[in-house]
């Protein structure tokens, strides 16, 4: 279910509920819910999900050529420093060492795309919470390369990640597991597909900014490590803009 204050996630319903009804009360820790038909069943409710409105992802590929590269390349600079100011505001304690300050200790994902996909197997499920600090990271990682008609080099590191991903999704929560496979399918949340639309493109500073932080509002890290991994993935487009 999709509390009122969030945009759309990658897999979610959002329904009109009764005053003070909290469905977590009506379910058991092991009873099944079933989808059938259109029809969400519990052991104590239903919901109706034939007539409702499907948000999908809708970002367009395009060329990775030199006017998309220098959009890049503008826009990096006021995402970092969006994230600093973020986590220092929000005091955000990652597990992930993706900042400077020595606020962060732990895992430190490296620079190059080849060693990236040697930290897959440290980074899938490193870190706390339902969705792990380290995959959020890699979450963020494969949305900045989505866009993109990538070059030959590029695509080939993102197809071997991605498969490094699938084969080691069983070291991480079943939730994060579940996300992870929605994102090497090119499914993300809609905060986070708002922002790539921005990227390669002139857009005022306000509605920059305004997306930004939606992507770092979810969860206690989440948002915020998604967003470090989405710089990580700029940095590697920006190698071969």
């Amino acid at each position: 279910m999709c509390a009122k204050r969030y945009q759309n996630l990658a897999d979610a319903a959002r329904v009109a509920l009764p005053e003070h009804w909290d469905w977590r009360q009506e379910i058991t820790h092991s009873a099944p819910v079933f989808l059938t038909g259109g029809i969400l069943q519990a052991q104590r409710f239903a919901v109706d999900l034939k007539a409702a409105i499907v948000w999908q992802p809708n970002v367009q590929k395009r060329c990775l050529d030199s006017e998309a590269g220098t959009w890049l390349q503008h826009h990096y600079p006021l995402l970092n420093a969006q994230l600093r100011q973020f986590c220092l505001k929000h005091q955000i304690d990652s597990a992930l060492q993706w900042q400077e300050s020595a606020m962060y200790q732990g895992l430190k994902p490296q620079e190059s795309a080849e060693q990236l996909e040697q930290q897959v197997p440290r980074l899938i499920g490193y870190g706390k919470g339902l969705t792990p600090d380290g995959d959020d990271y890699l979450l963020g990682y494969l949305a900045a390369l989505r866009p993109w008609h990538l070059p030959p080099d590029v695509e080939a590191h993102r197809n071997r990640l991605q498969q490094s991903i699938e084969q080691n999704l069983p070291r991480t929560t079943d939730i994060s597991q579940h996300y992870l496979r929605r994102a090497v399918q090119g499914h993300f949340s809609q905060p986070v597909c708002d922002l790539l639309r921005q990227l390669s493109t002139h857009t005022p500073l306000k509605t920059f900014i305004a997306c930004t932080e939606n992507v770092m509002q979810f969860g206690a890290t989440s948002g915020a490590d998604c967003l470090a991994g989405l710089l990580h993935g700029l940095r590697t487009l920006n190698t071969y803009s």
